[in-house]
């Protein structure tokens, strides 16, 4: 686990300004939690609200927008040397106690701009049980001055003593009309109708897969999957165009979920998911796994599955 300072922020996302102005409105009146959750789907911006809310509490000149840029503690932000500033990179799957002891210590120090402490997880549902007992002290008992911004696209994960703890804020994109408006001006490319929702309102993953033309990938794969599942293109063929597909488990889960699963037929509901779960967890375990071999296996089942009439779940 290294610790590092955070650099010139990227520019604040129009979805996340109104949350970000509550949190200047509370940093105004002493009122900001010093304990915060981000959370929100992955692609929505928590890591760049996060710098900004980390910005403008170090800042010595803060502005309506935010951080002035200007002042010696947004400089010495900007170049990645604000040693009142502290961001949590892990160089493995968790985070572990050392790092979350070093956090610790960190937080009970002297401030060296004479101003606030600030600390940033990201992807803070890796913390091992005992780096989240490890850093249930701080929360508990935050030293004055220090602000612990916690990021997650896994809410649930977090421990339920680190959400006890801290103030969530859950962050969405809002209107999907606005966000396929943003999606418009950042590329010549125009939205699919299923993206926002295969990104599960997430924008900034939306335009990563407009940009690198993985959303006509998508397209595709969900017209193969519809004349499969319509009886219109043979399992061996079907097989053979969506094997190896990098988006393949995801579009997958998309598929069954908006389109074949029935909401009133709940058994033939559960043995669909059943099936689809149990693929994704072979294809992450199995080492050497013949992958052609196992999406046969899925497709044939969910068909079979899916083509079974109720009364046979009723027998």
């Amino acid at each position: 686990m290294t610790i590092l300072a955070a650099r010139q922020m990227a520019e604040l996302y129009p979805w996340l300004r109104p949350q970000f102005k509550q949190m200047q409105a509370l940093i105004s009146n002493g009122h900001l939690a010093h304990a915060l959750v981000l959370s929100g789907t992955a692609g929505i911006g928590k890591g760049t609200l996060a710098e900004a809310l980390a910005a403008a509490l170090l800042c010595k000149n803060r502005q309506p927008a935010g951080a002035c840029e200007e002042c010696k503690s947004c400089l010495l932000r900007r170049a990645g040397n604000h040693a009142d500033l502290l961001v949590l990179r892990s160089d493995t799957q968790h985070i572990g106690v050392d790092a979350i002891r070093q956090l610790n210590n960190f937080t009970h120090g002297s401030a060296q701009q004479h101003g606030y402490r600030v600390v940033i997880i990201p992807l803070a549902d890796t913390m091992t049980e005992a780096a989240a007992n490890a850093l249930l002290k701080t929360l508990e008992e935050p030293p004055p001055g220090c602000f612990i911004i916690v990021v997650t696209s896994n809410y649930s994960q977090l421990s339920a003593t680190i959400r006890s703890r801290c103030q969530q804020w859950q962050l969405n994109a809002g209107n999907s009309a606005d966000i396929t408006q943003w999606l418009s001006q950042q590329t010549n490319k125009v939205p699919p109708a299923f993206l926002l929702d295969y990104c599960q309102g997430a924008p900034l993953k939306a335009l990563k897969l407009l940009t690198d033309e993985t959303a006509d990938e998508l397209g595709a794969m969900l017209a193969l999957l519809d004349q499969y599942f319509g009886g219109q293109l043979q399992l061996a063929s079907v097989v053979k165009q969506l094997d190896g597909k990098t988006e393949l488990s995801g579009m997958l889960g998309y598929y069954l979920r908006q389109r074949l699963v029935q909401p009133l037929d709940f058994l033939r509901q559960q043995a669909v998911l059943a099936a689809y779960q149990r693929w994704c967890r072979d294809a992450t375990r199995i080492i050497g796994q013949n992958s052609a071999l196992a999406l046969t296996g899925l497709l044939t089942e969910l068909k079979s599955l899916l083509q079974h009439q109720e009364a046979k779940w009723k027998s």
